[in-house]
């Protein structure tokens, strides 16, 4: 049912979940995926099961979680709003502590560790001249908070007269530093070795491609850590900060279970989080002024052509009509919570 989702065949995918169903009737799990396909299945019966499955003892976590996220959608049809929000906490917590032990975990190490690790890491810089590889790659990273539009604008990107290698979300650098880390390595890096191994990594997932002309995309959003290594190691890259309205993206981090996000569960981790990445970008944006290109997400979705050509531009991209059809590819793969 996931993989039929993500290649956009949506009738397969329902009827994937529904033969699922067959199997474990009681896995809510398979209708909160069905009630993104189709809401209509939202009657008063399933209603009344939702209920009577959630009251049994022997009831998961994870259950409970998703039949939670059910019944915020009974509420929403009904502009109960305040009910819906409700349901939508009570949900989170029941999957946070479905995955309590590694959440707890990585919670820390993204809202405590990681901002200053990030500190301690530094590069030696090297004249231009002396580097050892020049790659010629051009990376289009795109970074921000998840629900900011960012898929939007990756396949904006990706759709236009040239063609580009989608990356989606690759965790590259991040792992990159995190392998350091964990194996108690120098974070004192060297731009030339850092490039070499960095390379490899995007061409073992196939994103380096000559036909490409060597640009690929890489949303990966947590790169906001990263700015200064990404400038550094790759002097051909252009960066997009993609920024929406911050109500609107807590809302709808909420709104969508980011099932692999530890901190987007507990509305203070939400906001811990976004302060880090506010606070990151604007001091990023001081110190490398017209390195990052900011894209607000409700100016695209108003004005689609004006703000995609300017985007566009600052790839060094040509602009094309087909930017704004990237809807009508039938070559598009997406995983993330937008597909």
């Amino acid at each position: 049912g996931k993989i039929y989702v993500a290649l956009g065949n949506i009738q397969k995918a329902i009827n994937s979940y529904q033969e699922a169903l067959k199997h474990e009737p009681e896995n809510l799990f398979y209708y909160y995926h069905l009630n993104d396909l189709n809401n209509e299945i939202l009657n008063s019966n399933l209603k009344n099961k939702i209920d009577k499955i959630m009251k049994k003892s022997n009831s998961a976590k994870n259950n409970l979680a998703y039949g939670n996220f059910l019944l915020s959608s009974y509420e929403l049809k009904l502009k109960n709003y305040r009910k819906e929000f409700n349901y939508l906490l009570k949900g989170h917590q029941c999957y946070f502590e479905s995955k309590e032990k590694k959440f707890i975990k990585e919670a820390e190490y993204l809202l405590d560790k990681l901002p200053q690790i990030k500190k301690l890491v530094t590069l030696n810089k090297l004249n231009q001249n002396s580097r050892k590889i020049n790659y010629k790659i051009k990376p289009i990273f795109i970074i921000g908070v998840p629900r900011c539009g960012s898929t939007l604008v990756e396949k904006i990107i990706a759709s236009g007269a040239k063609y580009i290698s989608i990356g989606e979300e690759t965790g590259i650098i991040n792992n990159f530093i995190r392998q350091k880390i964990e194996q108690k390595q120098s974070l004192n890096l060297d731009i030339n070795n850092s490039q070499t191994i960095l390379f490899e990594k995007y061409k073992q997932i196939g994103l380096i491609q000559k036909k490409s002309d060597y640009i690929f995309t890489d949303k990966s959003l947590d790169n906001f850590f990263y700015i200064e290594l990404i400038k550094e190691i790759f002097p051909d890259a252009k960066l997009i900060n993609c920024k929406r309205d911050i109500l609107s993206t807590i809302i709808s981090i909420l709104k969508n279970n980011l099932v692999d996000i530890p901190w987007a569960h507990n509305l203070e981790h939400i906001f811990k989080y976004i302060n880090i990445y506010y606070e990151t970008c604007d001091f990023s944006k001081k110190i490398f002024p017209n390195f990052i290109y900011e894209l607000q997400y409700e100016k695209l979705i108003n004005n689609p052509e004006i703000e995609s050509k300017k985007l566009l531009e600052f790839c060094n991209l040509p602009w094309d009509i087909k930017c704004l059809e990237f809807y009508k590819r039938k070559d598009i793969i997406s995983q993330t919570a937008s597909n």
